[in-house]
């Protein structure tokens, strides 16, 4: 179990140092490589966008504008790549250098977001993306999508404070699914890494106790010890609940599955997967 190939895509928001932060604490913990990549927007993709009815002229204005921005935001993920790179003394490489070294790469790539992140991170052990926040909502958002549905890879969620420490107490929101089985499998380097793992399942008409006992059982199988919470939501939401029992048990990381039910209709009627990405305030692997 290793987690050697980090992708972390960053676009010079203020959540790229969350997210730089993190890529290094998890690469010194398991000696990994750090892809750390900036996409450019592709001014010509603007033009589908503009409509009828504008000049030539108002046209390249535009197509200029969108080259400036994406100029300044890959200058602003450059200058936050170095301030890192600097401060944890990781290795600039894009080959091997030796099994206990942190490596990383600074990647540029033009076009759309979420193709670029679905073609890179479909190569990476995890996916790094920020929570969306109102400063950078609409690349974060290209960012999970990407991660979350079009790599097959796990994705970790991260909120705008950036981690202090490697974490060590994780709770797994654990209701059986298939989504939350494949969260569960690429989480167990983190899981091994840990000094606490609490396996918490919330009493619904979805789920049954024993499922918590049986991920137990699987766990023991890799010398990973846990134990199984089962508790009731009490008038909360699934995912507010899973949240709260996280924070009483100290949890540093949540591992879940994302979107179990239908994505269509946890965005339209609200469902777990929703209410822990817009509430987390801790990292959380999922997998879809």
């Amino acid at each position: 179990m290793c987690m050697k190939s980090i992708l972390a895509p960053i676009d010079g928001a203020k959540s790229s140092h969350a997210v730089l932060n993190a890529a290094f604490l998890i690469a010194q913990e398991f000696s990994s490589h750090i892809n750390v990549l900036n996409v450019k927007p592709d001014p010509r993709s603007a033009i589908p966008l503009l409509g009828e009815g504008m000049s030539g002229a108002m046209i390249e204005d535009m197509i200029n504008m969108v080259e400036v921005e994406g100029t300044e935001q890959r200058a602003k993920a450059h200058s936050f790549y170095k301030s890192a790179l600097e401060k944890y003394a990781a290795i600039e490489a894009s080959q091997p250098v030796g099994d206990d070294k942190v490596t990383v790469q600074w990647l540029e790539d033009q076009g759309r977001d979420d193709e670029i992140i679905a073609r890179y991170g479909r190569l990476a052990d995890i996916i790094l993306v920020p929570k969306p926040v109102e400063e950078n909502e609409v690349y974060s958002t290209l960012a999970l999508n990407a991660a979350l549905f079009e790599t097959g890879r796990p994705m970790m969620l991260l909120p705008e404070m950036p981690l202090e420490h490697f974490p060590k107490t994780v709770s797994i929101c654990w209701n059986g699914s298939m989504e939350g089985a494949r969260a569960v499998s690429a989480a167990k380097p983190f899981l091994k890494h840990a000094d606490a793992v609490h396996i918490i399942t919330a009493d619904t008409s979805a789920t049954d106790k024993p499922v918590g006992g049986e991920l137990l059982d699987y766990l023991q199988w890799y010398d990973i010890k846990a134990e199984a919470i089962f508790f009731t939501p009490a008038g909360k939401s699934v995912g507010q609940a899973l949240l709260s029992e996280s924070q009483k048990l100290g949890a540093e990381l949540m591992v879940m599955g994302g979107y179990t039910h239908s994505r269509m209709r946890e965005l339209i009627l609200g469902g777990a997967t929703r209410d822990v990405i817009e509430n987390a305030q801790i990292p959380v692997i999922m997998g879809h």
